[in-house]
């Protein structure tokens, strides 16, 4: 049996649950025995026995959960009871301009989706809502930005349809939007349409337009004058709404350069404090617009311009806001200081609107103007800093809204400042420019800017190096000029693949090869232009072809030049290029070993109708020809044709190397009399032959003598490599007929010039046996030994990295056994 407690236990237990003074006289004092004495008896009899507590334990479970359905009951009654929100409680909320409560209540609604079926009309509300907001926004970009989120409403609003008597004002908020989201173009158009389905538009609808056409890149000032006309004949305006009227009016009839009209609405305006800044500046305006008429440096232009700054600072002084016409004023008390030619007056004005004003409209303006000036005065370093700080204040295009610089007007500026930094050949800054361009240009144009900077900057090196005195400074100079022409061609031909699909990608391609070409890239040349070829059947395809035929021509492939060059000579026989593409294809046929076909190419340039002597093909044509003819072994006519050559053309490049061909023609051709005089079996024809050798051989040595006074008397000796060779071998081949003619004396003192300038160089060692063999003739053997010796100290002086064989025929241990065998003679 279970134990139960005693009475005197729960006494105890209640007595010490009890307060220790109870308030007798209370309610609660007088119940709590009895509910104490109720509780303690259920206690006592359900201890005494398990299944009373059983009981008691299910009675309470049963209580507890009634307890809990009847709140819950009562929980759903009240629910049910809330009143339904609806789709016209929004459009009420959005009447009474309660604007929270209507988005609330829409976003209520989309919580049932089963319910939701006007979606036109719940994108309605909410794109409304948020152009309401959008006014309340504390910035110009915040603005924007909320009128666009109202746009993308109402624009889907709009298709999805919402009630007639809405269609109205959806119209209208949907235009504002737009114009206020800077895209007045399309707010324009939605704006047009409103006003042709009224028969009596309000006054806003006139007022948006015109602020619209004013806002566009392109401002259409005869559209925002005329929809204005409207609001300044209109009666029903207030006083200020007139005024402001006036003021706009007043704005646009000045960029219109209407300045007598905008003289009679200036002085239509009320004298009111509150305008008075604003007809002040509008007062200096026109006189700086009536300045700019005026001859320059004129006493009328001085009076003009002292009058604007009068009114500019008079409406500095009446701006007590220190806000926009504030601004506006510094801004023209610049351009004023700009017409006085006091530029760094202008200057320090426009650097202290930069400073104070941050990224406003005006500061933008200023800055502008400031780098402008400071490019004009020669100071190209800081006007790109205040070109790229006008470019980083711009930021986004779709952001831009400028009523004294439209966009339009601010891309124009900034290209004639990258065309300024071109002509004054400040190329760095015009390519850093360009460089940040990208968020206002399109990548077409920024990519067309930089290949034009670059064929502009390699033309200027070009230039440079064709009046450069010093050799390495001309080879550095051309090597620049022909870096900025590949990066040109790599321009261009990017641009051709942004623009395949427009009319000018053939040109792009065009421009691309033509710049490779300039710069020396013929793989890249031929490239472009086989993808040229591809493209374009008609247009500069004879060219094309030409050049196309010279990259191969570089390039070493022969075969492919040819067939571009006969192709272009077959099918286009009447085009200019024709008589290029003959010298280029004679090359090519000479590479062949195909003399014959180069010949016949050559003299038909030559002797042809078509082409006159003065012209470069004719020029190169007859000094090929000559160079063929020499190495041909056909001297007589190599001399000849070169002689007529350098006659024609004395300043040509290919001159002096052509009368160094005439020294070796005749030099050469002194060989065979030599030969048949040796062999001759009869007096008078070894007599004959001799005659004829040395009639050669002095005229080699008259040339060889000529070409060397034209280098060193020219101050060219030091120019290239090919002029440096020419002058040292005119002193060993006039050694070499000086020899022949027997005149030992002078061919030795010929060679030993060599042995003078060129003693760090390995072919002094050539010049070294050379006099040694002439002392050898003279008889001086002592001479000789001595000369082969001083040839041995060279030898050991000159450094073990030296390639001997790039100047000489035998490497440095030939050169040792030579000199050591010849010291034993």
């Amino acid at each position: 049996m279970a134990l139960r407690p005693s009475r005197l236990v729960w006494r105890s237990i209640v007595s010490d649950a009890k307060p220790t003074t109870p308030d007798k006289s209370s309610p609660e004092a007088i119940a709590a025995p009895g509910v104490r004495t109720r509780i303690a008896n259920q206690l006592n009899w359900s201890g005494g026995s398990r299944l009373r507590k059983i009981i008691l334990g299910s009675l309470t479970a049963i209580g507890l959960a009634g307890l809990f359905a009847f709140w819950s009951y009562l929980g759903h009654v009240t629910v049910v009871d809330v009143p339904v929100v609806t789709l016209d409680v929004a459009w009420q909320a959005l009447d009474q301009r309660k604007f929270e409560e209507a988005r609330n209540v829409i976003s209520e609604i989309q919580r049932n989706p089963s319910g939701l079926t006007d979606f036109g009309s719940y994108l309605y509300i909410l794109g409304a809502v948020k152009s309401y907001q959008a006014d309340k926004e504390w910035s110009d970009d915040r603005k924007r930005a909320t009128h666009l989120i109202a746009a993308r409403y109402l624009q889907k609003a709009r298709e999805l349809g919402v009630p007639e008597q809405r269609e109205g004002e959806l119209i209208y908020l949907l235009g504002q939007s737009l114009v206020y989201g800077n895209q007045p173009q399309e707010g324009i158009a939605i704006l047009q349409e409103s006003l042709q389905t009224l028969s009596d538009p309000p006054v806003q609808l006139r007022r948006l337009l015109t602020e619209a056409y004013l806002n566009l890149p392109n401002p259409k000032l005869a559209k925002a004058l005329e929809q204005n006309r409207y609001l300044v004949s209109d009666e029903s305006l207030s006083d200020s709404e007139r005024d402001d009227a006036l003021l706009t009016h007043s704005q646009i009839l000045l960029q219109l350069g209407k300045l007598e009209e905008a003289t009679t609405f200036i002085n239509s305006l009320d004298n009111n404090k509150v305008y008075q800044a604003a007809k002040d500046t509008l007062l200096g305006r026109l006189a700086l617009a009536q300045a700019r008429t005026a001859k320059p440096n004129s006493a009328e232009r001085t009076a003009l311009v002292d009058s604007a700054l009068k009114d500019f600072r008079e409406a500095l002084r009446q701006d007590t806001l220190h806000g926009r016409v504030r601004r506006q004023a510094m801004v023209f008390i610049g351009e004023c200081y700009e017409l006085k030619n006091d530029y760094p007056a202008a200057i320090a004005e426009y650097d202290n609107i930069g400073n104070s004003f941050g990224d406003t409209s005006e500061s933008i303006v200023a800055t502008l103007s400031k780098a402008r000036l400071l490019q004009q005065t020669g100071r190209p370093d800081k006007a790109l800093v205040a070109y790229r700080s006008v470019l980083e204040s711009v930021g986004e295009p779709v952001t831009y809204v400028n009523p004294l610089l439209p966009f339009a007007q601010l891309r124009k500026m900034l290209l004639q400042a990258h065309s300024r930094f071109v002509e004054d050949r400040n190329f760095e800054q015009a390519m850093a420019l360009v460089e940040h361009f990208a968020s206002l240009f399109d990548p077409t144009t920024v990519t067309e800017l930089r290949g034009i900077t670059h064929v502009a900057w390699g033309e200027a090196n070009l230039e440079e190096a064709s009046k450069a005195q010093r050799r390495h400074s001309t080879e550095s100079l051309q090597t620049e000029g022909r870096y900025h022409f590949r990066s040109a061609g790599r321009a261009f031909q990017t641009l051709a693949e942004m623009r395949f699909a427009t009319v000018q990608f053939t040109d792009d391609l065009w421009a691309a090869a033509e710049n490779y070409y300039r710069g020396h890239s013929y793989t890249q040349t031929a490239l472009v232009l086989d993808e040229y070829l591809h493209h374009e059947a008609r247009t500069r395809r004879a060219l094309a072809l030409l050049r196309y035929g010279q990259s191969q021509l570089a390039v070493g492939k022969m075969k492919e030049a040819v067939a571009a060059l006969e192709e272009c000579i077959e099918m286009h026989p009447r085009d200019a290029s024709v008589y290029a593409a003959r010298v280029a294809c004679a090359q090519a046929f000479l590479a062949l070993d195909q003399p014959e076909k180069a010949e016949a190419l050559l003299v038909s340039n030559i002797t042809g109708d078509t082409l006159r002597p003065e012209s470069p093909e004719w020029r190169e044509s007859l000094f090929l020809l000559g160079t063929h003819l020499h190495e041909s072994g056909e001297y007589a006519e190599s001399i000849k044709v070169l002689e007529e050559a350098v006659a024609r053309y004395p300043t040509a490049p290919q001159a002096l190397l052509a009368r160094y061909t005439i020294a070796r023609s005749f030099h050469s051709a002194a060989e065979q009399p030599a030969k048949k005089a040796r062999l001759a079996k009869t007096e008078n024809e070894r007599q004959k032959n001799r005659k004829i050798r040395d009639h050669n051989l002095e005229s080699a040595l008259e040339n060889y003598q000529d070409v060397q006074r034209r280098i060193t008397l020219g101050g060219h000796a030091d120019e290239s490599l090919m002029t440096k060779a020419l002058l040292r071998n005119c002193y060993m081949m006039q050694g070499s007929v000086l020899f022949q003619l027997r005149r030992y004396e002078d061919a030795r003192k010929a060679y030993a010039n060599i042995s003078t300038l060129y003693q760090h160089e390995p072919f002094v060692l050539e010049s070294f046996v050379h006099i040694a063999n002439c002392w050898h003739r003279l008889n001086q053997p002592l001479n000789a030994r001595q000369t082969i010796a001083q040839a041995k100290l060279v030898l050991e002086r000159l450094p073990g990295t030296v390639n001997f064989k790039e100047s000489t025929n035998f490497s440095r241990q030939q050169w040792e056994l030579l000199l050591d065998e010849m010291a034993q003679w």
